[in-house]
């Protein structure tokens, strides 16, 4: 540029980026040379690879004709141009750090390449301090120079530092202002003051020390008193006033620093863990600057809830068609607005190389955005750039050296001030209670929880406060909230309640171990508060407070389950009460009812889901609608936007909303399921964060228009992070109460087991000696289940080797089927229990050894729950010994022959065989029957032909299959490889069991939309038509990675969001106002009802087989 001025020739800068193709460098090279200007490609090495090596062909093509001295050429597309021999191009590049290219060899050859040197920075000052009008420029630009080196080499390493050129050109920019403003003082005190001010900013907490010492040291026996704005900081006072926050002195003082780094610098960050204040420093200071008489606004965006193409713009390639993207209306709505109106374009997520990238000509002088379409927009001269990023780990050192940066680290807001601004909102009797009990017993709670014990999922600080003030304003509802008006409690209520919202804040995300240590410090504490007092193994965390101040042990809250006697309840949907989902459901309600959020983390098996969805079932439906859906890794921000967009109709304006005015509950299990990118940002979880912050989206088909989004309130469960499972983001974290969720202990396990045992084993449906032999098993199956989950852990050839509550669960199920007839002693049902057992746990087993321990394991449990040796195969059990063989049997439902049709009126219905779950008499008769069916399957299925030997492991294949696809919502993993006969049986089974199956027929062309429609298809006839179906999916069906995606949703929640249009979902639905006044007479038939049981019996007919093979890669 200096040199284009030098010469008088005018340079044109083009900042580049990745989203740059052949057709936009074409259009600069071909003005350039008719035009002769020069043009300067800034950060050229940032085009994809493909588009460089095409536009080095151009740039010789132009070079070749001015060698040639031609007057016209022909450019590379045909076009013929003139052309005016003055032209030149000149490329500007950092080599080599992320996001970069190298550049190909035909392109380095046109070019001469030029070796730029660090230039002799004191030199730079001085003659800067000179133009200033310092007069004792030599000895200051030594000191200024000498300061920067010291910093560059004795401060920590942080990737948000920068001592550079850019940096010292802002401080000598500001350095002439203050020279103007304060002439009177002397030039020492001046250089002093800005290089403390213009730095202190960024330091993080240990660097600052430091480095105000250095600056002492070289400034001799120079005090600085701090520069006060006296308007400005009577306008935070009574913003923070109107806010209700504390005005904390530390951040405070940042507040002034992003103010005056905003007075010099037009790119700025505010950075740091969350928590700390940032979206409210900037808030304050924007309402500030408004209170002083200059208007403020901002706009946000979250630059990661999107893709790249939808935050900058994109071009169409096949009709060259620009469309803007968000952030780039947003640009020229900027451009817009009145001279005296200023505007912040916040841009709140995280940094990663790419698309900050983008905005480099931006934060440097040039004040350009360059699009890919070839715009160029002006920055706006009363408009500023604002980042809020947490860290800025992936930023470039191009980026970081543009931008003001503030950092506000964890110790700018203790909890005490996050405190004090909420107890500015409670009565003043609540506060004079609370406040002491905090300052007595917080600090030394949370040091314990964050310093020695080991909490399931890292909470900072500020996190834990609000989780805290969050729990007490459920347990004590605020003044205001409807129905609480008059109440005044007694100070040892408020004490206890206290006390129960430490206990569910510190203690929410810790194991029963270090539930334990928390709980042994505050109970020998000095402070000597008013906790349980508790008796044996409890803990403090079995207690509540009642509505008269007292501590009340959980179990007086739990109701007993009774099983009925004269009839069998589906078994997905019982719910034992006990003490761990009881409280759970209590502290859900506690913050739910505020309209906050809540995260249940936990093992697997925990029961999360299965206690949010009980908590949801109790909604009003004519109130409060609920949907449930799962994020896997497959999820993208797209996705979750318009499955959230199908849930609302539009209210008014770009104000969306559940439909008739209700409110709505979301349900998002497995949130931290989303892939993490290579920049460590999980961008699925940044647009929730969105949307839970900013209360909507922008709209991707108009951009820049903000769709609001009112009346939804969240939910979510996870499983605990690490060990190779995936954390959610901090910031988003913050937004929910989050709770652990333990493991139930032995009795409690058991006492859910007998529930559901005795109550099916009764004394109606069984013989006395089986009812009195089912307790015998309860503790000996989960002896057994917890033998198998210690001993056969995961390994990467066995990586399905998971054993958790749902397999204990799965076996009960399985023992619950039995009829009375079929089960006359206890042989029998010893016999089942270990045909169950073995279906569920050793199926699983790939090798010979694996399956031999765990039968062994069997006699084991049996001989040490007994303690006697079991001898000549009996175990000597109550008063005659029960016989116990080793020998493998099977239980089917498929060996009884269809009525004979006797003439009178037989509807299908009569003459299908009765399905009775019994013992398998013999091979023989087993293969009799199974060839049977074959025949049978030949006859009615037309076009294939069957034909298998049955052989031992055919047929024991064969009962597996069967058993998982006849009981409800049963799927199944096939693994084996190919020629193994997993499609045929799974196919036999199938007919064996009176459904159909449907697999899909992939097509060079088939993608995504195909997929749906062979779902649609699948949801028709299990849920439209209450009719069993069995889905085959194979590995070489998996040609997009979206279709595993569905597939997780429909096995999980049962439902796929867009799946059907309006109009298709109201016709299925009137379609089965029949089927259901038959099955349920006593529900009303809504729409909302009727898609609920359209769901359920989706859920229970479709039967999802997967057939994989263990070689293949996808598997």
């Amino acid at each position: 540029k200096d040199m284009g001025k030098s010469l008088g020739k005018y340079v044109v800068v083009l900042n580049c980026s990745d989203q740059m193709d052949v057709r936009a460098l074409a259009r600069v090279f071909k003005g350039l040379a008719q035009s002769g200007s020069w043009g300067c490609f800034d950060e050229f090495n940032r085009i994809e690879l493909p588009v460089l090596s095409v536009a080095a062909q151009q740039i010789s093509i132009l070079l070749m004709a001015r060698k040639e001295k031609a007057t016209h050429f022909v450019f590379s597309d045909g076009d013929r141009m003139k052309l005016d021999p003055e032209f030149g191009i000149f490329i500007t590049m950092n080599p080599g750090y992320a996001g970069r290219q190298e550049l190909p060899e035909n392109l380095k050859i046109n070019f001469r390449s030029v070796a730029m040197m660090v230039p002799d920075r004191q030199i730079i000052m001085r003659v800067k301090l000179a133009a200033c009008g310092f007069r004792d420029n030599q000895v200051l630009a030594r000191k200024f120079f000498v300061l920067y080196k010291l910093c560059e080499e004795q401060l920590s390493k942080q990737v948000h530092y920068d001592f550079g050129l850019r940096n010292i050109l802002s401080v000598l920019r500001t350095l002439g202002a203050q020279k103007r403003a304060n002439p009177v003082e002397t030039e020492d005190t001046t250089l002093m003051r800005v290089l403390r001010d213009m730095n202190v900013s960024k330091l993080v907490d240990e660097d600052e020390p430091l480095f105000v010492s250095l600056i002492e040291d070289l400034f001799v026996g120079l005090k600085l008193t701090s520069s006060f704005y006296k308007d400005m900081q009577a306008a935070i006072e009574s913003t923070c006033q109107e806010m209700i926050l504390t005005n904390y002195p530390y951040w405070n003082l940042k507040v002034i620093q992003l103010y005056e780094t905003s007075l010099v610098r037009h790119g700025l960050m505010t950075m740091g863990p969350t928590g700390t204040g940032k979206t409210t420093c900037i808030r304050t200071l924007l309402t500030s600057f408004t209170k002083n008489g200059r208007t403020h606004k901002e706009m946000r965006m979250n630059p990661k809830a999107i893709t790249a193409p939808q935050m900058f713009g994109r071009l169409d390639v096949a009709t060259n068609d620009w469309t803007d993207g968000i952030f780039s209306t947003l640009w020229r709505r900027a451009l817009k607005i009145k001279k005296d109106e200023h505007v912040w374009i916040v841009l709140d997520g995280p940094v990663d190389a790419v698309w900050i990238e983008n905005l480099n000509s931006v934060l440097d002088d040039n004040k350009l955005l360059t699009l890919a379409n070839g715009d160029r927009l002006p920055m706006a001269v009363n408009s500023k750039l604002v980042f809020e990023p947490d860290n800025v780990d992936n930023a470039s050192p191009a980026t970081v050296s543009r931008m003001g940066m503030v950092f506000l680290s964890s110790s700018v807001l203790p909890w005490a001030p996050i405190l004090d601004g909420w107890l500015k909102k409670r009565k003043p009797y609540e506060r004079n209670v609370w406040r002491p009990i905090f300052d007595k017993i917080y600090q030394d709670a949370y040091e314990c929880v964050s310093q020695t014990l080991a909490p399931k999922m890292r909470i900072l600080e500020a996190i834990y406060i609000r989780q805290t003030c969050d729990l007490l304003d459920g347990f004590i509802p605020k003044p205001g909230v409807p129905g609480h008006e008059a109440k005044t409690y007694s100070s040892e209520y408020l004490e206890r309640t206290l006390l129960m919202a430490i206990m569910w804040s510190l203690g929410a995300v810790l194991e029963l171990d270090d539930r334990a240590k928390l709980e042994s410090l505050v109970l020998n504490h000095k402070s000597k508060l008013k906790w349980p007092v508790i008796k044996g193994d409890e803990s403090i965390f079995e207690f509540l407070v009642n509505t008269d101040g007292q501590w009340l042990h959980w179990n007086n809250r739990v109701e007993d389950y009774v099983y009925p006697t004269d009839s069998v309840p589906e078994y997905a949907t019982i719910l034992v009460p006990n003490v761990d989902n009881v409280r759970t459901n209590y502290l859900i309600d506690t913050i739910s009812k505020q309209k906050k959020a809540v995260l249940l983390i936990g093992e697997q098996g925990t029961a999360k889901t299965v206690m949010i969805k009980g908590y949801m079932s109790k909604y009003n439906p004519e109130v409060h609608l609920q949907k449930a859906l799962n994020f896997s890794s497959a999820t993208t921000p797209n996705m979750f936007q318009r499955i959230i967009e199908s849930y609302v109709d539009k209210r008014v304006g770009f104000i969306f909303g559940p439909p008739y005015n209700r409110s709505m509950t979301v349900f998002i299990d497995d949130i931290n399921m989303p892939v993490v990118n290579s920049w460590g940002d999980q961008e699925t979880n940044e647009i929730v964060r969105q949307l839970m912050e900013a209360g909507g989206f922008y709209n991707l088909e108009k951009p820049g228009e903000f769709n609001t989004i009112q009346d939804l309130q969240f939910v979510a469960a996870m499983i605990h992070p690490g060990g190779g499972r995936n954390d959610i983001p901090h910031r988003l974290k913050r937004q929910f109460n989050v709770f652990n969720c333990t493991l139930p202990s032995n009795k409690s396990m058991d006492k859910i087991f007998h529930v559901l045992g005795e109550g099916y084993f009764c004394s109606t449906r069984f013989r006395k000696e089986v009812v009195t032999f089912i307790p015998f098993l309860i503790p000996l199956t989960r002896r057994l289940w917890q033998r198998t989950k210690t001993k056969m852990l995961p390994t990467p050839a066995k990586f399905h080797y998971v054993f958790n509550l749902r397999d204990l669960s799965r076996i009960w199920e399985g023992l619950l089927t039995i009829k009375g007839p079929e089960c006359e002693d206890q042989e029998k049902v010893l016999k089942l229990w270990k045909h169950e057992c073995e279906r569920v746990l050793a199926d699983r087993f790939t090798t010979e050894a694996d399956k031999e321990w765990f039968s062994n394991s069997i006699v084991a449990a049996v001989e040490e729950f007994i303690q006697v040796p079991i001898s000549q195969g009996k175990i000597p059990y109550l008063r005659k010994p029960v016989p116990f063989s080793v020998r493998e049997c099977f239980f089917v439902d498929f060996l009884r022959d269809a009525p004979e049709p006797t003439g009178e009126d037989d509807s299908a219905e009569a003459l299908e065989a009765p399905k009775v779950y019994e013992e398998v008499p013999s091979w023989s008769f087993l293969k009799e029957k199974l060839y049977f069916y074959m025949d049978a399957y030949n006859e009615t299925v037309k076009g294939t032909k069957m034909d298998m030997v049955f052989f031992h492991d055919a047929m024991v294949h064969l009962m597996i299959i069967s058993r998982i696809i006849r009981t409800a919502r049963g799927s199944a993993l096939l693994v084996g490889v190919g020629g193994s006969g997993k499609q045929t049986l799974t196919k036999l089974a199938t007919f064996i069991a009176g459904y159909t199956s449907h697999q899909i027929i992939l097509t060079r062309i088939y993608g995504v939309n195909n997929f749906m429609e062979d779902l649609k298809h699948l949801y028709r006839v299990a849920g439209g038509k209450c009719h069993g179906i069995t889905f085959i999916f194979t590995d070489n069906d998996i040609k997009d990675e979206a279709f595993l995606e569905f597939l997780n949703n429909i096995l999980s929640s049962g439902e796929v969001a867009n799946l059907f249009t309006k109009e298709e979902n109201d016709s299925m639905c009137n379609d089965l106002v029949m089927i259901m006044k038959k099955m349920y007479p006593k529900r009303s038939p809504t729409l909302e009802s009727l898609y609920d049981f359209f769901i359920q019996q989706s859920r229970k007919n479709l039967h999802v087989v997967l057939c994989f093979s263990p070689v293949s890669e996808k598997f």
